[in-house]
């Protein structure tokens, strides 16, 4: 299992009697609301989201943004498993590029089936927060 299934594999939100049926999908999502360290200093992810990454600890992940840019976020995740694993790297520039700010939500989709030949791969979308973005005339 390649380090891209095996976040995938532990970030979904699947309940435990539908994970089985779950790995079975070619699109999994991880869905994160944004807060002041994701937009300062790293995005973390859930705790635990990658257990069983021990002998991968840090890797270059790569990411398609919707107007086809690709990112390379570098993750790393501690020994234990226990703590939360963290996307930098490319991510402040992508954060600074995309105007990110607390509140806003990004959702990593990775399609396995369409790109195994590439050992998988991310896509990444923004839902920018209304209150924080949009000013009422």
């Amino acid at each position: 299992m390649t380090s891209r299934e095996k976040l995938l594999s532990h970030c979904s939100s699947a309940s435990p009697k539908k994970k089985k049926e779950k790995k079975k999908l070619a699109m999994e999502n991880i869905t994160k609301k944004l807060n002041s360290t994701d937009v300062e200093r790293r995005l973390l992810l859930p705790e635990n989201c990658l257990q069983d990454l021990r002998s991968d600890l840090e890797s270059n992940l790569k990411f398609k943004d919707e107007e086809g840019q690709v990112w390379t976020f570098r993750c790393r995740a501690s020994s234990g498993g226990r703590s939360k694993p963290a996307f930098y790297g490319d991510w402040f520039t992508f954060v600074r590029v995309k105007g990110l700010r607390v509140g806003d939500v990004v959702v990593i989709i990775s399609d396995k089936e369409k790109n195994m030949a590439a050992g998988g791969s991310f896509k990444i979308k923004i839902k920018k927060s209304a209150s924080k973005h949009h000013k009422k005339e």
